[in-house]
């Protein structure tokens, strides 16, 4: 099992070793202290893993582990960061994020975008759907959708790039402890709600509450044409609520 678990890591992983390793070097400003960083991104990443196997190793996510361990290294040692060493990571195209680098984004600055924003790319980048379903479910023309999408991701982009050498993931505050089941199961309720309702506001806001909260929207799957979401609690629980919305089968 665990030759298994290594080899997936491994096969994940290969295709970015060399860029990686460059990154590390251009980051630290020596070949030296490079290899050392590119060591400890790579036991970093190796350990989160472990503990999220489903978490895709993309090169976004491995780049960001890289920024922030030595962001860390920085002011630990009391030495200077400098923002503009991470250019290569700017420079990585919206198009190579996973899920999962869309959503984090998100997480970290749902407040410099705006509700109707945040809501299309979590449906188109985060739950999978087209520019046509997500139109359907917001009541809005596909060539409005198309556009409003380039100019969210466009966004977000670019907010990403100028905050990433601010974020450090191990000095976030944990987002588990204690939580009500009750006041879970009314931010569930209200952001369904709100995908019934096609109220982007709504959406937005009880997504928000729930990302607080430790809570995310994992995946949407359609089922006979009806939309399921996935939610997550912080204790790895999933429940799942249905939707009326209904794919288009053409």
């Amino acid at each position: 099992m665990e030759m298994a678990f290594e080899h997936e890591f491994e096969k994940q992983t290969t295709a970015y070793r060399t860029e990686l390793l460059r990154y590390c070097r251009r980051l630290a400003g020596s070949e030296w202290d490079g290899e050392d960083l590119f060591q400890e991104v790579m036991l970093k990443a190796y350990r989160r893993f472990e503990r999220w196997p489903e978490r895709e190793l993309s090169k976004p996510y491995l780049y960001r582990i890289a920024s922030n361990a030595w962001f860390d290294i920085c002011r630990r040692r009391k030495i200077a960061f400098y923002p503009e060493r991470i250019e290569d990571l700017s420079a990585i195209a919206y198009s190579e994020w996973s899920r999962f680098d869309v959503r984090e984004s998100l997480e970290y600055l749902m407040d410099t975008l705006e509700a109707r924003q945040v809501v299309l790319i979590l449906l188109s980048d985060v739950f999978g759907f087209t520019p046509a379903e997500s139109g359907h479910a917001l009541g809005q023309p596909i060539t409005a959708i198309k556009a409003a999408l380039h100019r969210a991701r466009s966004r977000l982009k670019k907010a990403a790039d100028r905050e990433l050498y601010r974020l450090s993931e191990e000095s976030r505050p944990e987002r588990r402890g204690e939580h009500s089941a009750k006041t879970d199961n009314d931010l569930f309720e209200s952001f369904v709600r709100a995908f019934r309702e096609a109220d982007t506001e709504s959406m937005f806001q009880s997504y928000r509450d729930l990302t607080v909260q430790g809570v995310t929207v994992d995946r949407v799957v359609f089922v006979r044409g009806q939309a399921w979401f996935y939610f997550k609690d912080p204790d790895g629980n999933i429940l799942m609520v249905s939707t009326p919305y209904k794919r288009n089968e053409e």
